[in-house]
């Protein structure tokens, strides 16, 4: 693994892409400039040139921030049931 003072990537390192930060996972093996990345959460593995990473910061890489719903949405979960009634509050849409 590297250590703090370079930015040489080597296997074990955790690495995020620079263009791209939803794409992460750690370093398993090194061709050349290449590096093949086992990815987060898929495991899939995809190869990229060293200089298209670079070092997550320290401890646990973070999942992209949610945005917020600005679509006036309600979600519903349809596998619960629902009783409505003549006085079942359905805010217009009913």
């Amino acid at each position: 693994m590297s250590c703090e003072c370079c930015d040489y990537i080597r296997i074990g390192d955790i690495v995020e892409h620079k263009m791209n930060t939803n794409v992460f996972g750690i370093v398993i093996a090194e061709a050349g400039s290449i590096r093949s990345i086992r990815t987060s959460p898929t495991l899939a593995v995809m190869n990229f040139h060293e200089w298209e990473l670079r070092h997550v910061a320290s401890g646990e890489p973070e999942p992209p921030a949610k945005e917020d719903d600005e679509t006036n949405v309600v979600r519903v979960d349809f596998n619960k049931g629902q009783v409505l009634t003549a006085e079942t509050p359905t805010e217009g849409v009913a």
